[in-house]
C-alpha cells in the first residue's frame, strides 16, 4: 500500500495570553518503579540527547535519531539535535534488544538497512511533545488501554493499559499492545524517557485491512469487500490542504493568539461484532477466507443470512446490489463506522458533569466518576446514522445505544436499563487468546469489538427517539476528532475548506475551538469543558446529525451568554442554499434575567413553582442550562441550571424525519467583526419528553 509522506508539525509549542487553561492528561494510582544511581548514571542538567549518547544500550536508537530529520525541508535539524534543545519531551526509547528485535521482524540486520519511511516510523511514533506543559511521568500514565492526551510525533495516539505479569505478579505499563515499559521516570533537563522492550511501530493499514486481518472478524471482513466499503474508509489526510500554505496563528479581537490547523487529517472508527456474534445471529463463518481480499467461498451463504435481518431494519431498496449505498446489507456495514477517530478513552470527555471533581485541572481524575456520560456520533455513507455512546460511571464500561432510566428526582444515578445496546471493548484479543491482542490501532482511526449486534432496528429506532438526545457540537465535526483537539488545545481553522459539515462561510467568517482546561479557565460553563467559537461579521451554514426515528422535536442550542457575543438570525430548513429564517435574532448579549427570558433561581422554591417558572421560561422560547454539566471550578459546585449566564434556546419546533439532512444557518445581525457566535451542544427533544406524560426532567 503506497504511504503518504505529510510535513511533521513543528515542535515549538505557541504560547498562549494567560486566562485560557491547558490540556486534559488522565492520572491513575501506579506502581512505580525506584530507580538507584546504579541503574542510570544521571548527570545535572543531562539532556535526552545527551543521555542516550552516554548509555550504550541505547546506540542503535539513537543511530536512527541522528539520521532521521524533524519534517522535510532542507537543512531540518535530526530528531537528536531537538532533543539536545530545551522543551518538554516524552521519550519511549526502545533498548538495542528492542531495536534488534524489530529488525529481524523487517528482515533486516543493521539500521542503516532501513529505508527513510522506516526509520522515521521508528522515531516519530515513540516522541511525543508537551508543548508548555510537563512530559509525562508514570503516575500520568492511562490505563485500560485509554490514550495519552498529546498524540506523537506523527500525530498518532498511544495507548497504555497497566496490566500484571502472570509469573511475577508485577505491575508494568503496555504501550500500544505491544511495548512493555522496564524502565521508567528518568528524568531529564528536558523530560523525562521511558525504556521499553519493543519498539513503537503502529500499524500503517487502514481500518478496513485491520478488521481484514483480524483473526476473529472474517464475518466483517468479507462484508466490506463485497459492500466496497473496505475501499471507500481509505482516506488519511486531505493532500489538498496540505499542500497548501497556512499562517502558524492569528491574534483574533479580545482573545488570544490562537495556533493555526496545519494539517486535516481524515479517519473513522468502527465498531465491529466478531465472528462469535455473528454466529449467535446464523451468520455462518467464511470459508477459505482471504485476508488480503476479503473474500471467501460461502459468500452467498452469509449474505443471505444477514439479508432479512438488514432488511427488516433497512428496507428492501436495491435488492441484490451490495455496492449500492441504499442496499440494506450495505446501511447494515455503513452503520458500524463513526466519522471520526476516538481512542477507546476519547468517545466522551469527562471533566464537569454533576458531581465530578477533577481534582487536578491538567491530570483530571478519572476513577471517581459520578454520572453516566454520553455522546452522539453519525455514521458514514449517503443513509447516515445516529450512533449514541455511554460511559457508565459505576462500571467504566463504555456502551453504544444503550439506552437507561435515572433517579432524576436525587443524584441522577442510573436505576435501570430499557435497551441494553452493545458493549464496546478497548482491544481485540486473538482467538483462544487473552494475552496476544489482534492490532485495532489503524492509520486512520481504530475498530473495537462489540457484544452484540449493531443495526438501527425499530426497537433502537423507538430507544434513541425516545428519548432527549444532547450532542456536543465536537462530535458532529469529525476533524476534530481527527486532528487531535477535542479537549487538547485552541486552534484556528480555515473556514473554507476545513469542516464538512460547514460550509457556504462568508469571508469574514471565523472558526475557533476552545478548550475550558487548555488555558485554566475556570467558572467556563461548557459541556464536557469545550466549545466552539465563531468570530466576525460571520455567515455560515451548519449540516446537522440525523435522527434515530421520524416525529415532532424540539430542536435546542445551548449558549452561555456575556458582553463579547454577538446577535444573529437562525435559518433551518433541507436546503442548505435556501433556509428559511426561524424567530427573532438571537441576541447573546443579553441577561437571562430580563423579562424576556425570565431566568430564576431554583432558591427554596417548591416543586410546583419550579415547574411553573420553567413553563414561563418556554413560553419566551428558552430553557434554564441542564442539571447534567457544572461551571468549570473544579469542585462541582454550580450547576449549569444554576448558572444565570447559561441558557437553553428553543430554535424551532418542526417534524424531522431519519432519511432526510437538515441544515441550520447562522448570520451575524451585527458589522462588528469582534462580534462572538458561541456553540456548545444542541438538543433534539421529542414531542413524548419535552410534552410528555411526565414532565421532561431538568437533567
Amino acid at each position: 500500500m503506497k504511504s503518504i509522506c505529510i510535513k511533521i508539525k513543528s515542535l515549538a509549542s505557541l504560547l498562549l495570553l494567560a486566562g485560557m487553561t491547558s490540556s486534559v492528561l488522565f492520572t491513575f494510582q501506579s506502581c512505580k518503579e525506584d530507580l538507584s544511581e546504579s541503574d542510570y548514571a544521571i548527570a545535572e542538567k543531562q539532556t535526552i540527547s545527551d543521555f542516550l549518547a552516554e548509555t550504550s544500550e541505547f546506540s542503535l536508537f539513537k543511530a536512527i535519531l541522528d539520521r532521521v530529520p524533524l519534517g522535510r525541508k532542507a537543512g531540518a535539524s535530526s530528531l537528536s539535535a531537538v532533543l539536545s534543545a530545551r522543551g518538554n519531551y516524552t521519550v519511549f526509547a526502545p533498548n538495542n534488544d528492542a531495536v534488534n528485535a524489530y529488525l529481524k521482524k523487517l528482515g533486516l540486520t543493521s539500521v542503516d538497512q532501513l529505508d527513510d519511511e522506516q526509520a522515521e516510523l521508528i522515531a516519530y511514533s515513540c516522541i511525543i511533545d508537551n508543548g508548555d506543559e510537563s512530559a509525562y511521568e508514570s503516575p500520568e500514565f492511562p490505563q485500560s488501554n485509554a490514550a495519552f492526551s498529546k498524540s506523537d510525533l506523527n500525530d498518532r495516539t498511544i495507548t497504555c493499559e497497566e496490566k500484571v505479569d502472570e509469573e511475577t505478579q508485577e505491575t508494568y505499563y503496555l504501550l500500544s499492545g505491544t511495548s512493555r515499559v522496564v524502565k521508567f521516570d528518568i528524568e531529564l533537563s528536558n523530560g523525562y524517557l521511558h525504556v521499553v522492550d519493543n519498539v513503537i511501530a503502529p500499524s500503517n493499514e487502514m481500518v478496513p485491512d485491520l478488521i481484514k486481518m483480524a483473526d476473529n472478524m472474517n464475518v466483517m471482513g468479507v462484508l466490506l469487500a463485497a459492500t466496497g466499503w473496505d475501499a471507500k474508509l481509505t482516506a488519511y489526510i486531505d493532500l489538498d490542504y496540505e499542500n497548501a500554505e497556512h499562517e502558524v496563528s492569528v491574534k483574533l479581537p479580545n482573545l488570544a493568539t490562537f495556533p493555526v490547523a496545519q494539517h486535516r487529517y481524515l479517519g473513522y472508527t468502527a465498531l465491529v461484532e466478531t465472528d462469535d456474534v455473528f454466529a449467535r445471529y446464523g451468520i455462518p463463518a467464511p470459508e477459505g477466507y482471504n485476508a488480503e481480499e476479503g473474500t471467501c467461498s460461502n459468500l452467498d451463504a452469509i449474505i443471505n443470512a444477514l439479508r432479512p435481518i438488514a432488511e427488516a431494519a433497512y428496507g428492501t431498496e436495491a435488492q441484490g446490489d451490495l455496492t449500492n449505498e441504499d442496499n440494506a446489507v450495505n446501511r447494515f456495514v455503513a452503520y458500524h463506522f463513526l466519522e471520526g477517530k476516538m481512542a477507546h478513552n476519547k468517545f466522551v470527555n469527562h471533566f464537569c458533569e454533576y458531581g465530578y471533581k477533577w481534582g487536578d485541572i491538567l491530570n483530571p481524575q478519572q476513577e471517581n466518576l459520578t454520572v453516566d456520560l454520553t455522546d452522539y456520533f453519525v455514521t458514514v455513507g449517503k443513509r447516515r446514522g445516529l450512533v449514541k455512546i455511554t460511559h457508565e460511571a459505576t462500571t467504566k464500561d463504555l456502551y453504544a445505544n444503550r439506552v437507561c432510566t435515572y433517579d432524576v428526582a436525587g443524584s441522577y444515578e442510573q436505576t435501570g436499563v430499557t435497551h441494553r445496546g452493545v458493549k464496546i471493548a478497548a482491544t481485540n484479543p486473538k482467538a483462544g487468546s487473552d494475552e496476544e491482542l489482534n492490532v485495532n490501532n489503524a492509520k486512520n482511526g481504530y475498530y473495537y469489538p462489540i457484544d452484540g449486534m449493531l443495526i438501527l432496528d425499530k426497537t433502537a429506532q423507538d430507544a434513541l427517539g425516545g428519548e432527549r438526545i444532547r450532542f456536543d457540537i465536537t462530535t458532529i465535526l469529525p476533524e476534530l476528532l481527527n486532528n487531535g483537539c477535542r479537549s487538547q488545545s485552541y486552534q484556528y481553522f480555515d473556514s473554507n475548506s476545513y469542516f464538512d459539515n460547514i460550509t457556504g462561510c462568508s469571508d469574514d467568517t471565523k472558526l475557533l475551538y476552545l478548550t475550558t482546561a487548555s488555558q485554566g479557565a475556570y467558572g467556563w460553563c461548557d459541556l464536557e469543558g469545550d466549545e466552539f467559537m465563531v468570530l466576525g461579521i460571520y455567515d455560515f451554514v451548519l449540516k446537522l446529525p440525523p435522527v434515530p426515528k421520524e416525529g415532532l422535536y424540539e430542536i435546542r442550542m445551548g449558549c452561555s451568554l456575556n458582553s463579547l457575543r454577538g446577535m444573529c438570525q437562525i435559518y433551518f430548513g433541507e436546503d442548505p442554499k435556501s433556509l428559511l429564517p426561524v424567530g427573532l435574532p438571537f441576541d447573546m448579549r443579553m441577561s437571562t434575567t430580563d423579562d424576556n427570558v425570565g431566568w430564576f433561581n431554583d432558591g427554596n422554591l417548591d416543586e410546583a413553582s419550579i415547574q411553573e417558572k420553567d413553563k414561563n421560561m418556554r413560553n419566551q422560547g428558552y430553557m434554564k442550562g441542564p442539571k447534567i454539566f457544572c461551571i468549570s471550578n473544579g469542585d462541582a459546585a454550580t450547576t449549569a441550571r444554576d448558572y444565570s449566564g447559561h441558557v437553553r434556546l428553543i430554535v424551532t419546533t418542526v417534524t424531522l424525519k431519519p432519511e432526510k439532512t437538515y441544515y441550520m444557518r447562522f448570520k451575524s445581525c451585527l458589522e462588528d467583526n469582534a462580534s462572538q457566535f458561541f456553540s456548545d451542544y444542541f438538543e433534539f427533544c421529542p414531542r413524548s419528553v419535552y410534552n410528555g406524560i411526565e414532565p421532561e426532567d431538568i437533567w
